[in-house]
């Protein structure tokens, strides 16, 4: 297979219909530059599918076609068509010749043709990829291609070898399966989220269809015994009332009076007594209800009086914290101070222990030198003499300088006592303004919490209304949707609303007749078929509505005009014959009275049916309506819809809607001013107790900075009291230093003096040591004392600090602790709940007893009537003899008898609409041996009650959604076969890829290597996969080391050598993987002679086994060719090209 032809017109710069014919071997394109010889390398690239704009060198696709010049206007589309010899059947078509087509427009739109039939670019990729030449078209090696090919990543130059390979059809094929997979795994996820809820949606209804199946189950049977017993209570009563008529009129007609007085008394005592019985009972009640209550009562009672007393002792607590934090205060203050007199009275007795104690050293230092002295020789006596003499000279000096130091320090220290007392009186003065400050915050907080309580309670207050309004609300939307659904198939609600929105409609007939509440089934059944039809003004505007719905092919909406003549109510005088009322007589006072009149100004309204079908039957031209909604006529009666679904009672429920939803926005704006009320004065609480709290840290702060200041004088007064000591000490020491040195410069001179003056002083010596051991004793003596009143006085302010650390830890936990002001809050809740339940519940124990009054006077009344009865009727049938007595039993039983008998044949019309004779012929229903009918019947009755309301269409819906779940589990099944499928077809795709990829990478680096060492003799290149291990993902990496070079990368070579790599590279994969023919343009335009000539050498290789088409400058690849093209263009012209066939046989060319 080869390129044959290559046919353009409009394509680029080529505005001429131009055709290039191609042939086996080298085909060399020449030009200068800008001819558009590389547009044919574009053609060719674009016919064969590419879409990207950059390897067609244009930012857009319109681009391609020819723009125009000075001279020649541009053109409306572009068109290429290339032909291929297919005799060697490389295409996967039976043909001899494959011509590929490709058109683009102006407005952006193109197509594809193969051989004249329309395709998509899909079918041309997949067609030239069976043939080697795949969507990236790696056969086709445009201007700056080899840059792009070497600086690629390694992916893409495994997506070179893959196309060449022929993996590309297989990774489409596996994206695709992969989307199809994605797609079912999100249907699969649809799928199951679908049958989830449709199986919550199925168990209600499961359960509801159960249900209303075993409804209907037991509705027919009790039917079926209310009808059987029924009859059998009319049989009975029949054949009783029978008889006692008989019975009856045997009697003497004297004994009527009498007889009427009595069954008057006998009838009137049954009602009597159980007035006086439920008096009684319902008086045991509310004595019973008032003892609970009174138990509750004192229970909220001690639960208010609990959580007052915790709350008084809480905020007793956070009232008391200032007066107990001034206490600790004074009392920490009064510890610093005995502190400071201890530290002083410390100070005093260690001084004096120390006193004693170097008093009681030298004492013993003295006496020992004595001791020596008196055993040493004259001369030993007088060196010591002089060695002791000299070291109290030097001591002296030594405490002198020591006293200029002690002086010194005590100026300093005296400056700083001074700055410190100023500090003292500056945080006294703030603590006192301080606590001034504690207190009005205190008592601003006070105010704030009482202000957010009765906030607090108006807010709850209307919280509660809020919620009642929300109730309302909800039930009258509940009412009117349940209307709505009732009534929904009156009127097309599309129709109705577009009348609405026409000129001239007043709007319901309902509302113009102002129709009340407790009439609305009334006058639905009287308004028949306009009961929902739209009030129009005049006669003209029904025609103008008329036409507008007609227009727009709608309908189903009746329409009355509102303009009346005639206001007379025929029914009116029959009405007031009964004691009745007309309808219109009843509606609201906003009622249009014409239109009324007009509409139903023949009805009356009347309590029973069975009155108005009396009424009908005397009056035909009349007709009755009940509260029910039953319309009695002279032709029959329509029996009212049981829930009472009318048009009229759907507009008066949406009346009612909005003024529930009118009473629910201002309870909402009421709720939301109380809440922002509240919340104000929450916050202003919050920062009252923020101010205390602020100020009692404060306080707490500067107590602490007085203490801290107060121990730093002690010690500066300690310090000075000390260096005072220690001054005296030094003075004490001069004094008592300079006797003794007198003593022994008068010893030294006597020693020095005559024999007598010696034996003089050595009988000093023995005195002076006897005085110095007396001495001795007594400092010790002093010493011991001292000590032990240093040890009480150490101990003493031990106990002092103690204390005062643990002053200040309450005094800190006063400060951070000070109250839970929430606990407060939530006793103050605790205790207003507790007292309103108090209050509600002492409000019905007085109800209780006020209403416990009137009824011990009720049954104290009906007693008292009770009696009264039962005494004249003993004394009426005293008086009667046997025969009244008789007639009286009789009058009583027929009376009996006569109600029994229209009261079951009523029962049997309402309960099982049947009449009297169906009842007597109704058969005995079937029931379990030994269970009574009536008892069935009471049970039966009972079941249905606990039934409540039941669904008469769910058995229908759960029938629907069952067969809904098992569609969409049939579905289900469906896609997890399917998604198992694609993955296996994944996996297999797979391993044809890794396989067809290992086997061209492995010939690939074989040829490329080859290549290489013809381009780079003596170096040395190879490919390298990135990652071995994963032959599915792994990326390409090229290797290139020129001979003489120590570098690998790329990047470091030169751009001849980058060239002849990326060539080398190119031609590996045309020789592992050969296609057709191969397409360059200027590849080699970097090279120079030597390297050129090695290109052509890869060129001539090629030759036999593949057609080369090649764009150039180089003469020697002009010499190469087999057929050479020129292209030209002249200015303001378009691209034209001529051909020139070379030598049958070209010259070899030298090595290199």
């Amino acid at each position: 297979m080869y390129l044959k032809t290559l046919k353009l017109v409009g394509f680029k710069s080529f505005a001429d219909r131009t055709r290039l014919e191609l042939e086996p071997g080298v085909t060399v394109v020449v030009g200068p530059n800008g001819s558009g010889k590389s547009n044919i390398v574009d053609a060719i690239a674009w016919v064969m599918g590419t879409q990207s704009t950059r390897t067609l060198r244009t930012q857009k696709m319109e681009d391609l076609i020819f723009a125009g010049t000075a001279t020649r206007p541009s053109l409306g589309r572009a068109e290429v068509t290339l032909t291929f010899d297919n005799m060697s059947r490389a295409l996967p078509l039976d043909l001899d010749e494959v011509s590929i087509s490709r058109r683009l427009y102006r407005d952006g739109s193109s197509d594809y043709e193969i051989n004249g039939v329309n395709v998509r670019l899909l079918d041309v990729q997949e067609l030239l990829s069976d043939s080697g030449v795949g969507r990236h078209q790696h056969v086709v090696v445009g201007q700056g291609q080899l840059d792009q090919i070497l600086n690629a990543k390694p992916e893409d130059h495994r997506a070179v070898i893959e196309e060449a390979a022929g993996v590309l059809k297989h990774r489409l094929r596996k994206d695709r399966a992969i989307r199809r997979l994605d797609s079912t795994d999100a249907d699969l996820l649809r799928l199951h989220d679908i049958l989830g809820e449709l199986k919550r949606q199925i168990r209600p209804l499961r359960r509801q269809a159960r249900a209303a199946e075993r409804y209907l189950i037991v509705r027919d049977e009790v039917r079926a015994l209310r009808l059987y017993l029924g009859g059998e209570d009319l049989r009975s009563i029949r054949t009783r009332l029978k008889a006692a008529l008989k019975d009856h009129r045997d009697l003497d007609k004297w004994l009527a009076s009498a007889e009427h007085r009595e069954s008057t008394l006998a009838d009137s005592i049954e009602p009597l007594t159980k007035a006086a019985g439920e008096a009684g009972r319902r008086l045991e009640e509310d004595t019973a209800a008032a003892a609970r209550l009174e138990t509750s009562a004192e229970r909220f009672r001690r639960i208010a009086q609990v959580a007052q007393e915790r709350h008084r002792a809480l905020s007793q607590r956070i009232q008391g914290a200032g007066e107990r934090r001034r206490d600790m205060q004074d009392e920490a203050r009064r510890i610093q101070s005995e502190l400071a007199q201890s530290s002083e009275e410390e100070r005093r007795t260690r001084a004096e222990a120390d006193r004693a104690e170097r008093a009681h050293r030298t004492f013993e230092e003295e006496e020992r030198a004595l001791a020596e002295q008196e055993q040493m020789p004259t001369e030993g006596v007088v060196a010591a003499v002089r060695g002791d003499l000299g070291s109290l000279e030097a001591a002296a000096l030594r405490d002198d300088r020591e006293a200029d130091q002690v002086g010194r320090r005590l100026e300093s220290l005296h400056g700083q006592l001074e700055a410190e007392s100023l500090e003292t009186d500056r945080l006294k003065n703030e603590i006192k303004q301080l606590d001034i400050d504690a207190t009005a915050a205190q008592q601003a907080h006070e105010v704030a919490v009482a202000d957010r309580r009765s906030q607090q309670a108006i807010w709850e207050s209307a919280e509660t209304e809020l919620q009642n309004a929300r109730l309302a609300v909800a039930g009258a939307t509940a009412r009117v949707d349940a209307l709505e659904s009732a009534v929904a198939g009156l009127a097309d609600p599309q129709a109705r609303q577009k009348a609405l929105s026409t000129s001239g409609v007043a709007g319901s007939l309902a509302s113009i007749l102002d129709v009340p509440e407790d009439l609305a089934a009334a006058v639905d059944a009287a308004l028949g078929p306009w009961s929902d039809a739209l009030a129009v003004e005049t006669p003209s505007a029904i025609e103008s509505v008329v036409g507008v719905l007609k227009s727009d092919g709608l309908g189903g909406v009746p329409l009355v005009t509102s303009r009346f003549t005639n206001s007379d109510v025929p029914a009116r005088p029959i009405a007031d014959a009964y004691g009745l009322e007309p309808l219109v007589d009843l509606l609201g006072r906003r009622a249009d009275r014409r239109m009324a009149a007009s509409l139903v100004g023949d009805v009356i309204v009347a309590e029973g049916w069975s009155a108005g079908w009396q009424i009908v039957a005397k009056h035909p031209a009349v007709r009755v309506v009940t509260p029910e909604g039953d319309l009695i006529t002279a032709d029959g009666i329509r029996i009212a819809h049981p829930d009472g679904a009318t048009p009229a009672a759907l507009e008066r429920a949406r009346t009612s809607l909005e003024e529930a939803e009118l009473g629910l926005a201002r309870a909402d704006s009421r709720h939301a001013a109380s809440r922002r009320d509240f919340d104000h004065t929450r916050t202003t609480e919050r920062a009252a107790l923020e101010e205390l709290e602020l100020i009692e840290t404060n306080l707490s702060g500067a107590t602490e900075a007085l203490a801290r200041l107060d121990r730093t004088r002690a010690g500066v007064e300690h310090e000075i009291n000390r260096l005072e000591q220690r001054r005296s000490l030094l003075l004490e020491s001069a004094a008592d230093r300079e006797v003794r040195i007198a003593e022994l410069r008068g010893r030294l001179s006597a020693l020095e003096g005559e024999e007598a003056e010696r034996q003089l002083l050595w009988e000093q010596l023995a005195g002076r040591r006897v005085s110095i051991a007396q001495k001795r004793d007594r400092a010790g003596e002093e010493r011991q004392k001292a000590a032990s009143a240093l040890g009480a006085i150490v101990e003493r302010r031990r106990l002092l600090e103690n204390r005062l650390a643990a002053i200040q830890g309450d005094l800190q936990d006063l400060v951070d602790r000070p109250g839970d002001p929430h606990r407060l809050e939530e006793l103050e809740v605790v205790e207003e709940g507790a007292r309103r339940s108090l209050a509600a519940v002492r409000v019905h124990i007085t109800t209780l007893r006020d209403r416990q009054v009137a009824l011990r006077k009720e049954a104290g009344e009906a007693g008292h009537r009770l009696t009264s009865a039962r005494r004249d009727l003993d004394e009426v049938r005293a008086s009667i003899a046997e025969r009244k007595e008789v007639r009286a039993r009789l009058d009583v039983e027929s009376a009996e008898l006569k109600v029994r008998l229209e009261s079951v044949a009523e029962a049997l019309r309402r309960d099982v609409d049947s009449t009297e004779e169906q009842a007597l012929a109704a058969p005995a229903p079937e029931v379990e041996e030994g269970v009574d009918r009536k008892e069935r019947l009471l049970s039966l009755e009972a079941e249905m009650r606990r039934m409540g309301t039941i669904n008469p269409l769910a058995a229908e819906e759960f029938q629907e959604l069952e067969e809904r779940r098992l569609d969409l589990q049939t579905q289900l099944d469906d896609l997890e076969s399917s998604r198992n499928e694609l993955r296996k077809v994944i996996s297999a795709l797979d391993e044809e890829i890794v396989g067809l990829f290992k086997a061209a990478f492995d010939e690939v680096s074989a040829a490329y290597e080859q290549h290489f060492s013809v381009l780079f003799p003596g170096g040395r290149g190879r490919l390298v996969l990135t990652d071995p291990d994963d032959l599915l993902k792994t990326g390409v990496d090229i290797e290139a080391q020129p001979l003489g070079k120590k570098v690998g990368r790329l990047s470091l070579l030169s751009g001849g050598e980058r060239s002849l790599a990326a060539l080398a590279f190119l031609f590996g994969v045309f020789k592992a993987r050969p296609s057709p023919f191969y397409i360059v343009d200027e590849v080699e335009a970097a090279l120079d002679d030597a390297n050129l000539r090695r290109f052509l050498r890869l060129v001539d290789e090629f030759r036999q086994t593949a057609q080369l088409v090649v764009v150039t400058h180089q003469q020697q690849t002009m010499e190469a060719a087999d057929i050479l093209y020129g292209v030209t263009m002249e200015p303001g012209g378009s691209s034209k090209v001529i051909a020139k066939r070379m030598a049958e046989s070209p010259v070899a060319l030298p090595a290199p």
